[in-house]
């Protein structure tokens, strides 16, 4: 057989075998490209409104996250929003002491966006119940939690092994 009609053959088998491959993706493929988003786009808020929340009727949450994404486009909202992004962009390099100040004024304006999302939400829909709305921000709150907690323990879980390298490295 000729070299130039083996490779003909065996670039036909490859291009066959890649249109045999499926184009659609798995149910979690999208949701964890949505998660790695870089902007904070509306599906990616919704995503952190909980599918479920103890005592609040499922209504009531689809009443909720329709108001939320409203509220979301908010200039206090907004503002709120930049305020609380930009005291955590601060704190990434604070020293020791200035971290003190620092964190008091990220409580601040996350006590400041929580606000303003309540009444942002109350504004869009005052037909939801404040009780609901309270559940379903501490819901939030405490999913946010359970994120940023996992980032953390992940981040210190990959700088843990390049440490115990040096270490090995200056014992040998």
């Amino acid at each position: 057989m000729k070299p130039s009609l083996f490779l003909l053959l065996a670039a036909s088998l490859a291009f066959a075998a890649d249109a045999a491959k499926p184009t659609t993706t798995t149910p979690t493929e999208p949701a964890a490209k949505a998660g790695k988003r870089a902007g904070g786009g509306a599906a990616q808020r919704q995503a952190v409104i909980p599918d479920e929340v103890d005592g609040v009727t499922k209504e009531e949450l689809a009443k909720i996250k329709v108001a939320a994404l409203k509220a979301y486009q908010d200039e206090s909202v907004k503002a709120a929003r930049e305020r609380m992004t930009e005291a955590r962009g601060r704190l990434e390099f604070a020293s020791g002491a200035e971290k003190k100040d620092i964190v008091a004024d990220a409580r601040r304006a996350m006590d400041e966006m929580r606000s303003a999302l309540l009444t942002a939400i109350c504004k869009n829909d005052a037909s939801i119940k404040m009780a609901s709305l309270e559940k379903v921000m501490d819901a939030m709150d405490a999913q946010r939690t359970k994120v940023t907690d996992g980032a953390k323990k992940k981040k210190a879980a990959e700088k843990a092994p390049v440490a115990e390298d040096t270490a090995k490295k200056k014992t040998t």
